[in-house]
């Protein structure tokens, strides 16, 4: 008797030096994400149904229903592009995320992507603008929206001339674009019609179906392009998986927006 009340005075005190480690590690990894960045999520597609068009999402144009949808592999959920043919087909359509926040508190904007077709013979700084993948932010001020939405459509009419220089220069309006390159190098910057491109990364991946993870700061990034003064709220993300100036294919897969605290 007395042995096996050792044993189970031994085995209490092993479960309980057990539960205490277990505890002690649950108290470091919550430490390390109360000290880490504080992030919230844009979309993970949770609420999205597999095979369709993300949930939230809006396409440029109809047409973009189909380049763009909801996958799942190893319980994951994310967005697989796919275009090809003509524009009447969706090749060269966005798909955009309405989403506004504050850039102070939340300057840091984070994914993974992962490219699977890269468009042929793509000169993304040159007007062979195609990509395997590309996320873009926009900025504008919120009394000009309607403005900025009709800008981005390219339908801006004679009554908008006038104040265009005002709008872009004055007010800070405009947007930022990161790719994934197969020719151009990493870091390499440039502009297209208020539309700042960064290289993010380049070349073909050597693990094709491994996830790159992604980190930005909108804020510092806004500032370099556009100015040092007020900075302006995001008014939503969108992707471009597109090979309409190439007129040939491209594919590529997102995940995981979020945005966080610096």
């Amino acid at each position: 008797m007395l042995n096996r009340l050792a044993m189970s005075i031994a085995s209490h005190g092993f479960r309980a030096r057990l539960f205490c480690a277990a505890l002690s590690a649950f108290a470091v990894e919550w430490a390390v994400s109360i000290g880490a960045e504080e992030c919230i999520v844009l979309d993970d597609f949770s609420n999205s149904t597999p095979g369709e068009f993300p949930k939230g999402w809006v396409p440029r144009d109809k047409s973009g229903t189909g380049v763009y949808t909801v996958q799942k592999e190893d319980g994951k959920l994310f967005i697989h592009a796919h275009a090809e043919g003509p524009k009447s087909k969706g090749n060269g359509v966005e798909a955009d995320r309405p989403s506004s926040w504050n850039i102070e508190k939340y300057p840091i904007l984070r994914w993974r992507w992962r490219p699977q077709i890269f468009p042929r013979g793509a000169e993304e700084h040159k007007g062979k603008e195609d990509s395997a993948l590309g996320v873009y932010i926009g900025f504008c001020p919120p009394e000009d929206k309607a403005f900025c939405e009709r800008s981005v459509k390219g339908q801006l009419g004679w009554s908008d001339s006038l104040s265009i220089t005002k709008m872009f220069f004055s007010k800070g309006i405009g947007s930022l674009k990161y790719i994934w390159s197969e020719r151009l190098p990493k870091d390499l910057e440039f502009e297209r019609a208020r539309k700042t491109v960064k290289v993010l990364q380049s070349g073909r991946p050597s693990n094709p179906g491994q996830w790159v993870e992604e980190r930005v700061d909108l804020a510092a990034d806004y500032r370099k392009y556009f100015g040092g003064g007020k900075l302006l709220n995001p008014i939503g993300i969108a992707i471009l998986t597109d090979a309409d100036d190439t007129q040939s294919s491209a594919e590529g897969d997102y995940a995981d927006f979020r945005i966080c605290s610096d």
